[in-house]
């Protein structure tokens, strides 16, 4: 008969779960506040009053710039109403348009190229990173239909939308070749603010002439934001619209794959066709869903990671659209805003030719510094609704 060996006390393994928990417990602000001296507490209450004023400040400061931003946007609607019609070639600009057009050209520097530059253009470094490449609204494929439409009263500006879209750094990306046919039916971008309110977000539309990809005349992306959030202006949820396809042929969100299937018996092929998701503009549309409060950190840290990326990159093209390329269409038609925007980048920083490896240096550090939104408002605060980590929601009460 063996002897029954005591029982010993099991060894006990820290793990990350544990350590999170004491990390919790370690930074818990109302322990944190209770362990001070009294008279130490009463200053940080204090200090935590000046805190919700400051606050309250910062509230009375996004409504006023959201009735500036609501006043503007009211103005600016009738000029861009006056581009879509000479766009689509329901408006001739008058001769006082003109001038007004041409004045603003010539009051635009001229930079004198020196005698190197023009014997020989400047090639771009290898190591320069991506930029959005500078469509011209008249390369040789276009310039036919340009003049067709130049020798009609109502031509108005062919493919002006897509070569805008081209243009931008933020939305050429986007864009697939076998996206183009479709993006030539577009006829106008606008944006409006919802319930006529900046602080709840605003919503793009994108209007389309019929053609043989999709039977929607209008195509909407949603920027939901909450107002109420102690964050300024922070994401809470995407829209799109559903597109209806003409026909799976037509569908360019996906590519229809073929793959041939023996019969089990051995005696016949059959051929079967399934979907595959492409690259196309047109997933702008089907945007991410945002991460919920009650998803399981722990086991979706990388797809959390991932959801919070694209949600930013939609965001980041979203004010793209809202911020930039609806109010300065023209200029992205030209390629004037690309150009600009590398000449002040050159002006501003004091770099010459010399200094290339220096500015490609800069620009590296300066991609990893800069918040991933340009634009003043807003971003995707953590990607989700609850997962920016506010902690406990309620002040710690003073004893």
């Amino acid at each position: 008969m063996s002897r029954r060996q005591p029982m010993q006390k099991p060894v006990e393994y820290e793990t990350d779960s544990d350590e999170e928990e004491e990390e919790e417990e370690e930074v818990d602000p109302c322990e944190k506040i209770q362990a001070l001296p009294l008279a130490q507490r009463r200053r940080v209450y204090g200090l935590k009053a000046l805190v919700k004023a400051t606050k309250e400040a910062q509230k009375k400061k996004r409504a006023r710039i959201a009735e500036i931003e609501k006043e503007f946007l009211a103005k600016m609607q009738p000029l861009f109403e006056l581009r879509r019609k000479i766009v689509n070639g329901e408006h001739e600009p008058s001769a006082a348009e003109v001038a007004r057009g041409e004045k603003t050209d010539e009051s635009k520097v001229e930079e004198i190229p020196s005698d190197d530059e023009e014997e020989k253009p400047k090639q771009p470094a290898a190591g320069d990173k991506k930029k959005a490449q500078v469509v011209a609204p008249a390369d040789e494929d276009e310039s036919a239909v340009l003049e067709a439409a130049a020798s009609k009263p109502d031509g108005g500006i062919p493919n002006f939308w897509l070569t805008v879209l081209k243009n931008n750094e933020v939305t050429e990306g986007m864009i697939m070749e076998r996206d183009e046919p479709a993006l030539r039916a577009l006829t106008n971008v606008t944006t409006e603010f919802i319930d006529n309110d900046p602080q709840k977000g605003f919503k793009l539309s994108f209007h389309f002439a019929e053609n043989a990809f999709f039977t929607n005349k209008v195509l909407t992306k949603t920027y939901v934001m909450d107002p109420e959030d102690e964050d300024e202006y922070a994401l809470d949820d995407l829209k799109g619209t559903e597109i209806e396809w003409t026909s799976p042929a037509n569908k360019l969100t996906v590519v229809i794959k073929q793959k041939k299937q023996r019969h089990k018996s051995g005696k016949g092929v059959r051929v079967v066709e399934r979907e595959e998701k492409a690259p196309s503009f047109f997933h702008f549309f089907d945007p991410p869903a945002m991460p919920g409060s009650d998803d399981d950190e722990d086991e979706e840290d990388e797809e959390a990671a991932n959801a919070t990326e694209e949600i930013q990159m939609d965001f980041e093209a979203g004010q793209a659209f809202h911020e930039m390329i609806i109010p300065r269409a023209v200029y992205y038609y030209t390629g004037e805003s690309i150009a600009e925007l590398a000449a002040g980048m050159m002006g501003g920083m004091g770099l010459g030719d010399d200094d290339e490896e220096d500015e490609e240096e800069e620009s590296d550090d300066d991609s990893d510094e800069q918040p991933a939104q340009r634009g003043g408002r807003g971003g995707a605060r953590g990607g989700a609704r609850g997962g920016r980590g506010r902690g406990n929601g309620e002040d710690c009460k003073q004893q």
